[in-house]
């Protein structure tokens, strides 16, 4: 009976370390997601930026507007980089998994050096999932913090 106890304990911590290590690989992946994100506006790549969306994507903005499709977040996103100047970053604050290949994950935005405008400094909760083998961008919801 001893022996079956060890057993136990032993398979139940084996099991938790495997969890733990599938969850670090995955927030590392949902990190570097949110990383290639900005990189690629950065860049202006339609194309790269359209292969990290859902097709059901959506964007809500800090004004307000509501993109809708992988095209419109895409298109949306590219132009507001474009018109917008400044250097943005976004550091990521929380990764929350709702199921283990849904998470929801919290930063700060801001948008620094703008040409023509203050920094801008910003909240921003993403919805990732796992498609096809790979963490995708599903919803963005950037907002203006309460002071």
């Amino acid at each position: 009976m001893r022996n079956m106890t060890l057993l136990i304990i032993l398979l139940a911590a084996t099991f938790s370390h495997l969890a733990f290590s599938q969850n670090g690989a995955d927030e590392t992946a949902i990190r570097e997601l949110i990383a290639q994100y900005l990189d690629i506006r950065a860049q202006n790549d339609e194309q790269a930026l359209l292969a990290i969306l859902t097709a059901d994507a959506d964007q809500l903005t800090t004004s307000g507007t509501l993109r809708t499709g992988r095209n419109g977040v895409s298109r949306g996103s590219l132009a507001s980089s474009r018109n917008n100047s400044g250097n943005r970053s976004i550091s990521v604050d929380s990764i929350r998994f709702i199921k283990p290949d849904v998470a929801i994950v919290n930063g700060r935005y801001n948008i620094l050096e703008r040409d023509n405008a203050p920094d801008s400094h910003y909240l921003t909760t993403f919805v990732v999932l796992v498609e096809d083998g790979r963490w995708k961008i599903s919803a963005i919801r950037n907002m203006q913090p309460t002071q």
